[in-house]
């Protein structure tokens, strides 16, 4: 490691070296009003003469000035634009060895004319859009997201599946890596989809779903990358948006939101809290058929109400130490509680006729909380793009569940009540510390190098603590309590090569990972250790044949760790008759994958994929005809393969009708076999989404959007279709600083999950239906300043969202 950073030093050293040889110059200009009014924070623009590329821009300070340094020599000219005023350009001029420091006339802007604002028809960004190989939904554009939740709008995504664990499925994979503005959420599983639920679609602006991420990002996550941009206010000044929300569907549920920002020359503060109470419900049917001597029917019939409280924030700065190296600071983090009351009966028939019902009941009070901290440094250090980035991140995570489980068993012969309790108490914390520094070396403006480094730490503590109902009184069920702790080390290191040639754009990656891990029962006394390297190739070729084509190419190879809930050995009890137990022996799943891509006119995209797991990991189930207990839990696999096919068509019948319709397709392969099974399932499965937004006169819009899913394989579950259909309006008044947003969602009350799992000795039937049909209305209030100014984005330490199961 020590001579690969002697040799990056020595790179930079050079570089500068050389640029000394050269004629360096220095640029001032002045923007004005046309009155004579100094113009702060002006975009200022530096361009070459030849073709009017982009050298470099800067922003114009409190006085209106701004300088240009080391520029080096050629023609160029200065373009200067804000929002509001009329463009303005200097006439050509040189810097050489006679012309090393330049001062230019003062550029004055003239207010833009009025007459702009009665044009009725604007630009509509589309729901779903391809930029730089990721798929982006642009969620603020959308009327059909207002009074959802992240997770609400991930089902309406390109080639996203949800099953019935709230689990994300990516383009037939489970394992998609989840990142909140450029972070891992650290979570997954239940607390994974406990964060989506009481993340508002209001604070939500973009979702980035990359399937073929570059040895930059790092390897976990065997599906891809889906990072949920929220909505930052990227005005100078100070100012910032208001928003709050309510809505219903059995049950009523709100939020309330504010944005704040204060941007100078020299900082950036930034900050925005969300609050919200979401009340639903979940209803599940699971049917069971038990073989053996007498053949059984159990018939689960569940109904849980649920209720979300969420206290969401985040607060940085960031300190522009110049016009090229800038600091910062951020602190994020959430106080939230997840409470449930559940009540089912299960019915119990022996052929064909009822001998018993079991009744139970579940009380759940979760609080989840976690706080977050990020030091950020970014720096540019010459003209041709020399940039260093480094990232410290220290997070906590912290989970309190409380949870009773009272089952009462009647008889229709001896109808006497045999009743059972018992009271979970777990208690998962979770620390992760990470460091990590990236550096972009450009040899030439069409040849760059990007390296850099991770180190990153994880320990979780999982307290599980069981107690018994006994005469009347709660006793510690010693057996069924454990503690288990889990360490993992992750050293990492990537190198990434990228050269253009003509209309080429060639880049070749290669990310090594060395983990070390170590699963502590201390109940059982017991370690499962494990060491091991692992390089991770990536390739990308994106050819332009002309303004109307384009073709690429990408592959990418990928891991999977396992859930650090899912590691744990013991027994969590789903009810009397239904069990998950963890597996400390999963193996992380290694993923290989190919994308072809074609673009026709810059908007219509077709995609095809084809990807290869390795110890895939997936749900499966024991059943005891003795004891009538099925015993879920998660095992390795010998393979699974996927090959999708994804289509991107954007139509505009009229310049107020803007249409978006993704197609994804894709065939499922599965090879579940070993001692106990030899199960092969595949199938062919699409989902087909579309909107239609009518943009109208008088500021008004309409949407209409829906989506199909069809019936699709994943491991032991053949799962049927599904479908949504949902209504959208909004309304923007006081110059556009108001919006109003009404909408309707899953009218027809038909976005549900549906399937069975039959092998061996298992016959079981699920069907699972939520909250999904709601009326939400929406308001958004902006406020202050209007000159737009981009903040700046992070992409700090990321580590694997694992965090439970």
């Amino acid at each position: 490691m020590k001579r690969i950073l002697l040799i990056m030093f020595l790179a930079i050293a050079g570089t500068g070296t050389i640029y000394a040889q050269n004629v360096s110059g220095k640029i001032t200009v002045k923007t004005t009003e046309t009155n004579g009014q100094p113009l702060p924070f002006t975009n200022v623009l530096l361009r070459q003469v030849k073709d009017s590329s982009l050298v470099k821009g800067e922003l114009s300070s409190q006085d209106g000035s701004c300088t240009f340094d080391k520029v080096t020599e050629g023609r160029y000219f200065i373009e200067a634009t804000l929002m509001g005023y009329t463009s303005a350009s200097t006439s050509a001029f040189s810097i050489d060895a006679s012309h090393k420091l330049v001062q230019l006339p003062t550029l004055s802007l003239s207010p833009a004319s009025k007459t702009l604002q009665a044009v009725n028809v604007t630009a509509q960004k589309p729901f779903i859009e391809r930029k730089n190989g990721a798929t982006v939904l642009n969620v603020e554009s959308s009327l059909a997201a207002s009074g959802g939740t992240a997770l609400d709008v991930l089902k309406r995504a390109p080639g996203v599946q949800i099953d019935k664990d709230d689990n994300v499925i990516l383009q037939g994979n489970q394992g998609a890596t989840i990142m909140l503005d450029g972070k891992l959420t650290y979570l997954s599983g239940e607390q994974l989809a406990n964060l989506l639920r009481s993340l508002p679609a209001e604070n939500i602006a973009t979702i980035e779903i990359i399937t073929s991420p570059s040895a930059k990002y790092d390897a976990a996550g065997k599906s891809g990358i889906i990072n949920i941009k929220t909505k930052k206010t990227v005005i100078t000044g100070i100012n910032g948006s208001i928003n709050l929300g309510a809505g219903a569907g059995k049950y009523g549920f709100y939020n309330a939101g504010i944005n704040l920002n204060w941007r100078t020359e020299k900082f950036n503060a930034f900050g925005n809290y969300n609050n919200g109470s979401r009340g639903f419900f979940q209803t599940r049917y699971l049917a069971r058929h038990i073989q053996g001597d007498v053949p059984q029917f159990f018939e689960l019939n569940a109904f849980n109400r649920r209720n979300f409280k969420n206290n969401n924030y985040k607060v940085g700065l960031d300190y522009f130490l110049n016009s090229k190296h800038t600091i910062g600071v951020l602190m994020r983090g959430y106080d939230n509680s997840f409470n449930q009351d559940g009540f089912n009966h299960t019915p119990i028939s022996s052929n064909g006729k009822l001998d018993s019902t079991l009744y139970a009941g579940t009380y759940v009070r979760n609080k989840f909380s976690n706080v977050s901290f990020n030091l950020n440094y970014k720096g540019q250090l010459d003209t041709l793009g020399t940039e260093i980035g480094f990232d410290a991140d220290w997070a906590r995570f912290k989970d309190n569940n409380y949870m009773t489980l009272n089952d009462s068993m009647y008889y229709v012969v001896n109808p006497i009540k045999n009743t059972h309790a018992i009271l979970n108490r777990p208690i998962n914390e979770v620390t992760i510390r990470s460091v990590k520094a990236d550096l972009v070396l450009p040899f030439n403006k069409t040849t760059k190098l990007e390296t850099g480094f991770k180190i990153s730490s994880v320990k979780t503590d999982n307290n599980l603590r069981y107690d018994s109902l006994l005469n009347g009184k709660y006793v510690n069920a010693i057996t069924q309590s454990n503690q288990f702790i889990y360490t993992e080390d992750v050293y990492a290191a990537y190198a990434i090569f990228k050269k253009t040639i003509h209309n080429t754009d060639l880049q070749l990656g290669l990310r090594a990972e060395q983990t070390k891990s170590d699963g502590y029962s201390v109940t059982l006394q017991s370690h499962v250790k494990r060491s091991y390297l692992d390089f991770f190739p990536s390739f990308s070729l994106d050819q332009k044949i002309n303004e109307s084509h384009k073709i690429g190419v990408n592959y990418s190879k990928r891991i999977s760790r396992p859930n650090y809930g899912d590691l744990n050995p013991f027994v969590f009890y789903i009810d009397k008759y239904n069990y998950f137990k963890g597996n400390p022996y999963m193996l992380p799943e290694y993923t290989h994958k190919v994308e072809l891509s074609y673009t026709f006119k810059q908007k219509y995209v077709m995609a095809l994929s084809y990807s290869q797991t390795k110890n895939i990991v997936l749900e499966y189930m024991v059943q005891n005809d003795t004891t009538k207990v099925t015993t879920y839990y998660d095992r390795n696999f010998q393979s699974g393969y996927v090959y999708n096919v994804s289509l991107t068509i954007p139509i505009d019948p009229f310049k107020w009708w803007n249409i978006t319709n993704n197609i994804n397709g894709n065939y499922n392969y599965f090879n579940v076999k070993d001692t106990t099974v030899n199960l092969t399932t595949n199938t062919f499965a699409f989902n087909y989404q579309t909107t239609h937004t009518f943009t109208l006169p008088d500021d008004w819009k309409f949407e209409i959007n829906a989506y199909y899913e069809s019936p699709f394989v994943w491991g032991v579950y053949k799962i049927k279709p599904s479908y949504a259909i949902g209504l959208g309006v909004q309304k923007q008044l006081m110059n556009k600083k108001l919006n109003i947003k009404l909408n309707v969602s899953d009218i027809t009350n038909r976005e549900q999950f549906r399937g069975s799992a039959k092998f061996n000795n298992v016959d079981m039937y699920i069907n699972n239906r939520w909250q999904n049909r709601r009326v939400n209305l929406a308001l958004t209030w902006n406020f202050g300043n209007s000159n737009i100014k981009a903040a700046r984005e992070r992409e700090a330490g990321s580590e694997q969202q694992r965090v439970g199961g």
